[in-house]
């Protein structure tokens, strides 16, 4: 998870949850997330990579690397898709 895609979503986890440290280990109840926060997470996140996420995805994933790999995997399906 060291590319430019995964800085990216990263970088987006980081805003929604400023002050926090973030990192990839980070679960969402180390960020004290709540279904407001993570709604917004995920909005963000579609807006910025027009991906398809829905609230399952916010609510199933284990931490934050489990949610920049499954954006990469929605971006890397979209990308073949659109061929």
């Amino acid at each position: 998870m060291s590319n430019e895609k995964s800085d990216d979503v990263m970088s987006v986890v980081s805003e929604e949850f400023a002050p926090l440290e973030v990192s990839p280990d980070s679960t969402f109840d180390d960020l004290t997330a709540d279904s407001v926060s993570l709604l917004r997470l995920m909005v963000a996140i579609q807006s910025k990579f027009d991906v398809d996420l829905d609230v399952v995805d916010m609510f199933t994933v284990g931490n934050v690397g489990d949610l920049i790999q499954l954006v990469e995997e929605r971006m890397d399906r979209r990308g073949v898709a659109q061929t």
